[in-house]
């Protein structure tokens, strides 16, 4: 297997399958829009999300809300396999809505004694990339929701930090002009917040400064694109980034890949 391979399916848009395996590979740390669930193989790295660290090993499963801040780095750059899927925020709010009590503002991190489960799972997701009836792909992938929520009490999982007015006008620019050269004075004008104030406050509200948000918003943007099989010299200016070598350098430390290799894989 290559080192990392993304698949997308031209008749279930809804998902993306992400496969690793190297531990010559760290990640900054980011965001998804969708949700995601998430597997190790092989191997053991570090979570990090909401300031916390948990180790996460070969049987553990994660379920991440979309947004959140994280990221996941191997231990000692020891051997390092995991597959992540992300699937779209509707499909997934259809399926939480049809259990009538799932809110997942949280991650969920779980142990999973039984090993057997655990490959279950991987076998799934790898299956995923196989011809097969578009049917049977929707069936494993809810098959794979169900897993990873089989033992969680039914109750609304809330994250109860709410965003500060001010610190939330700033990150609704950042978002609405992502592509956009901003300054501190700018943020400043919009939010009211003193500007040699906004990247502590930013970054103790989001575990994330400002440029590193907004560096985010444009890579995020650029994958989107990539799939509609866009020229990359184009993406990258509409992105907001001016320097084609800057965009190559950036978007591969975020996903571990090279733009053109991503979008050779979707």
């Amino acid at each position: 297997m290559r080192e990392i391979e993304f698949y997308r399916d031209n008749d279930l848009p809804f998902f993306e399958l992400k496969s690793c395996n190297t531990s010559e590979l760290s990640y900054k740390k980011h965001a998804h829009e969708e949700y995601s669930i998430g597997i190790v193989d092989q191997g053991k790295s570090y979570f990090w999300y909401d300031g916390k660290v948990d180790e996460v090993h070969s049987k553990t499963m994660v379920f991440l809300p979309p947004d959140l801040i994280h990221s996941c780095n191997p231990v000692n750059r020891s051997q390092w396999e995991y597959k992540m899927l992300y699937v779209c925020k509707e499909w997934v709010q259809g399926f939480m809505e049809s259990r009538k009590s799932y809110k997942l503002n949280n991650p969920i991190v779980k142990n999973v004694s039984n090993c057997g489960t655990i490959k279950t799972v991987s076998g799934i997701l790898e299956n995923l990339k196989a011809k097969s009836n578009p049917l049977e792909k929707e069936a494993s992938i809810l098959a794979v929701f169900e897993l990873a929520l089989s033992g969680e009490k039914k109750v609304c999982l809330v994250n109860f930090k709410s965003e500060q007015p001010k610190l939330k006008i700033i990150k609704e620019y950042l978002q609405n002009y992502f592509n956009q050269k901003v300054t501190l004075d700018q943020l400043e004008q919009v939010s009211g917040i003193n500007k040699f104030h906004i990247i502590r406050l930013f970054k103790e509200q989001f575990r994330i400064p400002p440029h590193a948000f907004q560096t985010m918003l444009r890579i995020n943007y650029a994958k989107k694109e990539l799939g509609k099989h866009r020229q990359m010299t184009e993406i990258a200016l509409d992105a907001g980034f001016y320097d084609q070598s800057h965009f190559i350098k950036v978007f591969k430390s975020y996903t571990g890949v090279t733009p053109d290799r991503y979008q050779k894989f979707i």
